[in-house]
């Protein structure tokens, strides 16, 4: 019994070891090799971690991988180097090309010239993009960098090409938009570290000759610049898992954002942890609430806890939910719950992706959506407030309000509403649709960018397409739902969430806690 005893405690020890040893984004003990590995050492340990057991899918496997790895909401391509296309993954591929929007192509972050289209980095995902046709024509084989602009610039002056302003490199470059630098960065910090015993006979201008650091320090400086005020997005998240599924390795930039401090920049005296890693902050100091050095900052005054400010304890309402069409002003009621919709696309507003808003599809009938919220690939809702004679968007997922500081055409968040740049004011015009514009900014409103799918908040001369507005339905709504049998039942949270679908009456409200639900078509007080 003893024997038996003992071994079901180091049974239950390494499954509690193993529970704790994980690393970020659900690597597991994938990176556990470069545990407490520092600079140099670190990098060289990531080298062989992300290099071994990788499956090289071909130049034409890209194609098929990019159907799962470069998507966006709607289905399209995820082009990086133009905002004006919805290419179809299968129909618009490869082919012949006049101008932007014609077709798209595999774009090598890393030219494949300047390593002699040699595998397996000629098929690499992590650095092969999908992007349009034209536009990475026009880019050539030239380094990433930054410019002016004055060869040539896409629409919108989404990507630009152009002598070099960036200090250390005097050619020419090619820019790519703000919203993608970080994740070309992280491209190439990943080569710089799978590839780092080859870089060294690449032409370019960009890798160095030597395996560390492995890139020139015109363009590390550049790129750790760009990680940092561009940083990890859901999107490069859900493509590094994507690309494991089908490559079988993972770039470790992406599963721990300001990993380059540790390699390059000012944390190579610290030692990397894979399961309690410590996220650089800015400028690549650790972020340390505690720091006996920081001065105890002054007392605020009490924020009035009003509807308009529910404060980030709130949790948000998940599940499914019901939710009818914004018609008349009355409709705007602090507290409520409310989508972000453009009816003609069927798309709602979702997460946030760098500066804008995701758009995510949603099933419109009668004036009427009902769909899950609040989770991966769902709408978020928004909570209206009111302060001071203007609206507040509270998105109660990511304890932001939503705000307007640009540049461009971004959506922004806030961590509270006090400044103008939150605030918002909220009108209906003659076609029904909802204008929302920034009170610091009144001439722009939030609208919705059809060409690239998202939300943004653009010039009211943008011509983007309008929104409207869904709020949560009320429980008077719910009770004139109907059932399929008497037997079995829907239940309701008081504010309209579907937590139980089609469950037998007599077991409705088992398991669940203290409040009020609607059980069929009446209120049910569970004490």
């Amino acid at each position: 019994m003893k024997r038996v005893r003992f071994t079901h405690t180091l049974l239950a020890l390494a499954m509690s070891v193993g529970a704790w040893a994980q690393g970020s984004n659900g690597s597991g003990t994938y990176y556990q090799n470069a545990n407490g590995q520092k600079g140099q050492a670190l990098k060289t340990a990531l080298s062989k971690i992300i290099s071994t057991g990788t499956k090289d899918l071909g130049y034409n496997g890209l194609w098929t991988a990019y159907e799962t790895t470069d998507l966006r909401p709607d289905g399209t391509i995820w082009d990086i180097y133009s905002n004006i296309t919805k290419y179809d993954p299968k129909k618009d591929r490869a082919g012949n090309y006049a101008r932007e929007g014609d077709v798209y192509n595999r774009e090598h972050t890393t030219p494949q010239s300047w390593f002699g289209k040699a595998s397996p980095m000629r098929s690499d995902l992590f650095q092969v993009f999908p992007s349009d046709g034209y536009v990475n024509n026009r880019r050539g084989n030239v380094p990433l960098g930054e410019t002016k602009g004055e060869q040539y610039q896409s629409a919108n002056g989404f990507s630009k090409l152009g002598k070099s302003t960036t200090p250390g490199y005097n050619g020419t470059v090619f820019e790519p938009a703000d919203e993608y630098k970080g994740d070309l960065a992280r491209a190439y910090f990943y080569m710089a570290t799978r590839y780092e015993d080859r870089v060294g006979s690449w032409s370019g201008g960009v890798y160095a000759q030597s395996s560390y650091p492995g890139l020139a320090k015109w363009a590390l400086d550049m790129f750790i610049r760009w990680a940092d005020k561009d940083p990890v997005s859901k999107k490069e998240v859900d493509r590094n898992n994507a690309v494991y599924k089908l490559q079988l390795n993972r770039n470790p930039y992406v599963d721990y954002p300001g990993l380059e401090q540790y390699v390059w920049g000012t944390q190579t005296n610290m030692a990397f942890d894979y399961a309690n890693y410590v996220v650089p902050g800015k400028n690549g100091k650790p972020n340390n609430p505690n720091d006996p050095n920081k001065p105890d900052e002054p007392n605020k005054p009490n924020d009035p806890k009003s509807p308009d400010n529910p404060g980030n304890n709130t949790t948000p309402p998940t599940g499914a939910m019901v939710f009818h069409k914004v018609t008349s002003t009355s409709d705007f009621q602090a507290g409520k719950y409310y989508l972000f919709v453009n009816e003609a696309a069927k798309m709602a507003l979702s997460a946030t992706n760098k500066a804008f808003r995701t758009a995510v599809k949603v099933e419109i009938a009668g004036n009427t959506i009902t769909t899950e919220v609040n989770t991966n690939g769902k709408p978020y809702t928004l909570t209206l407030g009111e302060l001071a004679g203007s609206y507040t968007w509270f998105d109660a997922t990511e304890k932001m309000y939503m705000a307007y500081t640009g540049p461009k055409n971004a959506l922004n968040n806030a961590k509270d509403a006090t400044a103008a740049s939150a605030q918002w004011q909220i009108s209906i015009d003659n076609g029904g649709n909802v204008v929302i514009s920034n009170k610091k900014a009144a001439e722009r409103m939030i609208n919705y960018n059809d060409k690239q799918p998202r939300f943004g908040c653009y010039m009211q001369t943008n011509k983007q397409q309008p929104i409207q507005l869904y709020v949560s339905s009320a429980t008077t709504d719910i009770r004139n739902l109907p059932q399929v049998d008497t037997k079995w039942v829907n239940v309701y949270s008081i504010d309209g969430r579907l937590l139980r679908a089609k469950v037998l009456q007599d077991e409705a409200l088992t398991g669940l806690p203290k409040g009020i639900y609607i059980v069929g078509k009446k209120k049910v007080v569970v004490k």
